[in-house]
């Protein structure tokens, strides 16, 4: 009966593959996909070089450096880069550099402030929060990147918002670790400094930031600075993405945060190699997402059900059985995997499936927050992931310190399943939109 079940399902899913919307999916996800890849690679370069150059410390403290960056920016964007997607879908706002161009100012400045009081702060956070003060010339590279990863994505955003998926992912995160990877070479070469590879990521997203900026500017015809919509209207608008972000956010590195606290430099490092990996099963779910938030919000603003349902149903199936094809393959290969960045991290075993499993139950809830944002529901969306925040932050404290990167580990898949499944009851039950995977 199951085995009629799978084979139903494939067959059903190859006939949706006929239908235009889903071919776009499947087309530019399949791009978004390679660039992700492409980025990983990249990415795994960036961490290999670190590993056998410098050891797993210091590669504890460049991922303990990207925590910091990645929760502090999400807070310096505003929001924006998901608003502009709801926005910039409408054709009558397509030609409004205005709002563009003021918001992504605003943003500069609020980031530019986060950055200023992170150095403030920097030996409160370094000595008093973590112990570790050779943290702290990591954190002035730091501020230094925060304002400029800002701009790149509030621009990868706008190219997601006007369905130019190939830039937004190539922005998003590949562009990042080729470019850092490139001037992380050449600084090798110049001398053996442990902060080469802070700095070369500095250097890479100060070129992303700039380019991504010129690409964007090129794609209006006309580049003024009027708007007739409010900049401040727009910013109220995206707060509660910004909010729902960053709880995400911190969901995703407060794992590593903990860690810092209660591990060696040395266990962060191999905890952050076995979320890397981890991660990889994610990419389906980045892919299809990248393309759907635009179609959604599109359908659901034009009261078209049929097309805004079978779109999630497709996109749900198409995701739950590449992530399961991924995690599969994980789990037989992973003591390999894991060995390739050097003996050390082939501890991470146990860790690394832990997290695999975790995002087979994800893949099995659908979109469930890009589906609830481009529905108007984002502040519902943000006290689901902010319960689950509360949860991964109480189980991290409680069992880090007892089990080390093993609680750590647990305590993500549970607070993240329980966001993802949450929301899909939420959509079910209140909505009647059914996110979730079934063999229907």
């Amino acid at each position: 009966m199951l085995i009629q079940r799978v084979i139903k399902t494939l067959y059903n899913f190859y006939k949706n593959l006929l239908d235009k919307d889903f071919k776009e999916i499947v087309d530019k996800g399949f791009n978004f996909l390679l660039l992700r890849v492409l980025g990983i690679i990249a990415g795994y370069i960036f961490t290999y070089i670190i590993a056998h150059e410098y050891g797993a410390e210091v590669n504890g403290l460049v991922s303990l450096s990207f925590t910091l960056l990645m929760c502090l920016s999400i807070f310096g964007r505003l929001g924006i880069d998901m608003n502009l997607i709801p926005f910039f879908s409408l054709e009558e706002n397509s030609f409004d550099s205005g709002i563009f161009l003021k918001v992504l100012f605003k943003a500069i400045i609020f980031s530019s402030l986060i950055s200023i009081t992170l150095f403030g702060f920097k030996n409160l956070i370094c000595v008093d929060l973590f112990g570790k003060p050779q943290l702290i010339p990591y954190i002035f590279w730091v501020c230094l990147t925060i304002p400029f990863w800002s701009v790149v994505l509030i621009c990868a955003g706008f190219f997601r918002s006007i369905k130019k998926n190939n830039l937004f992912a190539f922005f998003n995160n590949p562009g990042r670790f080729l470019f850092s990877l490139v001037i992380f070479i050449l600084l090798i070469y110049q001398s053996n400094d442990s902060l080469n590879a802070i700095r070369a990521h500095f250097f890479g997203v100060l070129f992303l930031a700039v380019y991504s900026f010129y690409l964007v500017m090129r794609e209006f015809e006309n580049i003024r600075f009027k708007t007739n919509s409010n900049s401040w209207i727009f910013i109220k608008d995206a707060i509660p993405m910004m909010f729902s972000g960053a709880i995400i956010v911190f969901l995703g590195w407060s794992d590593t945060l903990v860690l810092g606290i209660y591990a060696s430099d040395e266990t962060i490092g191999v905890y952050n190699v076995a979320l890397k990996i981890a991660m990889i099963t994610s990419f389906s779910l980045q892919a299809i997402n990248s393309i759907l938030a635009p179609k959604i919000a599109t359908y659901y603003k034009l009261n078209e059900k049929n097309k805004f349902e079978n779109l999630i149903r497709f996109s749900t199936k198409l995701n739950f059985i590449i992530t399961t094809v991924i995690v599969i393959v994980i789990l037989i290969f992973h003591r390999f995997i894991l060995g390739t960045f050097g003996d050390a991290f082939v501890s991470g075993s146990l860790v690394l499936i832990i997290l695999c499993i975790g995002q087979v139950v994800n893949s099995f809830s659908g979109s469930v927050g890009i589906i609830l944002q481009m529905t108007g529901y984002q502040k519902k969306y943000q006290n689901i992931v902010f319960i689950a925040l509360i949860i991964n932050l109480v189980l991290n404290f409680l069992l880090t310190p007892v089990y080390g990167a093993l609680g750590a580990a647990i305590s993500t898949v549970i607070s993240i399943a329980f966001w993802n499944l949450a929301g899909a009851f939420y959509l079910k039950k209140k909505l009647k939109i059914k996110s979730y995977f079934s063999f229907h």
